[in-house]
């Protein structure tokens, strides 16, 4: 396991069961640091050089916005040609062996903290006990052959894998997610006065779904337990019936959704991103890849997976890389730094540019370029919401609490979509 500084950032029974098997701490013993290998490297700042020729893609003539004054350390990851990166950063820290990982740590005294620090003050009896339990990791193999049965897998990415499942008291479908343990991220948080060091996709999991609500009650999928085996982490995590991710249901149909589709889609997905900052997580890697997309009425209902890029949301700059590059704000090719809930909303904008017709794929630096450009076949006020959430500079950039507000986002009555989710199921893409 490595950790981060703060400054980076067969088809079961539908019915809701309550997950509660993540509840009683007693379930889970202490994460040992010594059982994973920590592996990685920290990249340089580039030279001057490089850095004018990476901003040279960008059109130098139009006037810089105050951001340009931001000084920021440089820690961005080389991309393949076609801009695809691994999904995660890889770094070690050295000061990590000093930190006696996974126990919930008696009350520090504040000489004790150290900078790199995240502190939360005053928080709810709830908030903490989402902060202890993700500094802890079950790690009987036992105990997990005991409640889950794992199936076929769903898919494969650089440091992870994900595979089928159902936990065996309640035939609940679940998904099984496997992360080398090399590429888990490890913060040390110090909350109401007492320390913990936490899995960090663990913790941002539990703040965006909620500890105590049955399965399935939020946009996030639900975390259900998670154990540290053979140097890997395992995620066991609500798998929604009759669900595909968007970019699935994108090619069932076409390639491209109707305006009023799209915008029942994104409407979704901004309450959940409001939701979702307000208890303090920043996904920070919003793509269709991540949005399932559920099908059990006749209107999609929207679900997000894969918190493994995320970060605790907050109000000061992030300055290192992780996530899409394709989908990063441009903030990060000229500044090389970039904001939580700016970089939310470019990312919903370029979100649903991909669901509209007459796109096709979308790339900041091309969209930057006048590569990428926004269908004059479209609605007005679709290419006004388009425009406002894909500006160039942030601080003119939509906000969440104003696209909660748009009136073209709340109006969701017409054309209903039942004919196309008939029509998908036709083509039985439900794994």
């Amino acid at each position: 396991m490595r950790r981060r500084k703060a400054s980076d950032d067969g088809q079961m029974h539908s019915k809701r069961v309550n997950s509660s098997s993540f509840i009683n701490p007693s379930e889970h013993s202490v994460v040992s640091l010594r059982d994973i290998t920590i592996k990685g490297r920290k990249t340089k700042p580039k030279s001057d050089p490089d850095r004018a020729m990476r901003r040279s893609i960008i059109n130098s003539d139009e006037p810089l916005t105050s951001l340009e004054k931001v000084s920021v350390q440089v820690k961005k990851r080389e991309a393949s040609d076609d801009g695809a990166l691994p999904e995660k950063n890889t770094r070690s820290n050295s000061s990590i062996s000093n930190i006696k990982s996974g126990t919930a740590a008696s009350k520090s005294s504040k000489e004790k903290y150290k900078d790199e620090d995240l502190i939360f003050n005053n928080v709810s009896p709830e908030e903490e006990k989402i902060y202890q339990l993700s500094s802890l990791g079950n790690r009987s193999r036992a105990d997990f052959e005991k409640k889950y049965l794992r199936l076929m897998p769903i898919g494969k990415g650089g440091f992870s894998s994900v595979y089928n499942g159902y936990r065996k008291d309640d035939l609940l479908q679940v998904a099984i997610k496997y992360i080398d343990g090399e590429s888990v991220t490890l913060e040390r948080v110090v909350c109401n006065g007492n320390a913990y060091v936490i899995i960090l996709e663990v913790a941002l999991m539990l703040k965006a779904a909620g500890l105590a609500g049955s399965v399935g009650q939020s946009t996030a999928v639900s975390l259900l337990d998670w154990f540290i085996l053979d140097y890997e982490l395992i995620l066991v995590m609500e798998k929604p019936v009759l669900s595909v991710d968007l970019s699935r249901y994108l090619q069932a149909h076409g390639g491209y959704l109707e305006e009023h589709e799209a915008k029942i889609i994104l409407k979704q997905l901004v309450d959940a991103a409001v939701d979702m900052h307000s208890k303090g997580v920043f996904h920070r890697d919003i793509k269709p890849e991540n949005v399932l997309i559920q099908l059990e009425s006749g209107e999609p209902r929207v679900r997000i997976i894969d918190f493994g890029c995320g970060n605790f949301s907050k109000q000061k700059p992030f300055s290192s890389f992780c996530g899409t590059l394709a989908y990063f704000p441009p903030e990060w090719f000229d500044y090389e730094t970039y904001w939580a809930c700016p970089t939310t909303v470019w990312q919903l904008g370029v979100l649903f540019y991909s669901l509209l017709e007459g796109h096709g794929r979308f790339t900041t630096t091309g969209f930057i370029n006048g590569q990428v450009q926004i269908s004059p076949a479209l609605s007005t006020d679709c290419r006004l919401l388009l425009n406002w959430c894909l500006s160039r500079d942030p601080a003119l950039r939509a906000t969440l609490e104003k696209l909660q507000l748009c009136p073209f986002l709340r109006e969701t009555s017409p054309p209903p979509v039942q004919g196309r989710v008939d029509s998908f199921h036709r083509q039985q893409l439900s794994p």
